[in-house]
């Protein structure tokens, strides 16, 4: 097991839920600022989305509501007809 991992899944689950809460919601306010400042604001949000979706199932179910919304419309898009 990679030694970064080993210490991680030492750490306790506390600790862990923190970091991923501060990371996660660090990278959702940073993408909505991106997204009236230059930079990939949707990415970032996405990005903050998957981290807390790594410890906290609320953030999983909403990530696969958005990921399968995401990919509904771009299914529709290409399905369209070109002008």
């Amino acid at each position: 097991m990679d030694p970064l991992k080993h210490t991680w899944h030492k750490a306790p689950r506390s600790a862990r839920r923190i970091i991923v809460f501060v990371a996660g919601i660090a990278c959702i306010v940073a993408g909505i600022f991106m997204l009236v400042l230059p930079g990939p604001g949707w990415a970032t949000i996405f990005l903050g989305l998957a981290i807390l979706a790594s410890e906290f199932e609320q953030a999983r179910k909403i990530k696969v509501g958005v990921t399968d919304r995401y990919r509904h419309i771009i299914g529709k898009r290409r399905k369209s007809p070109k002008r």
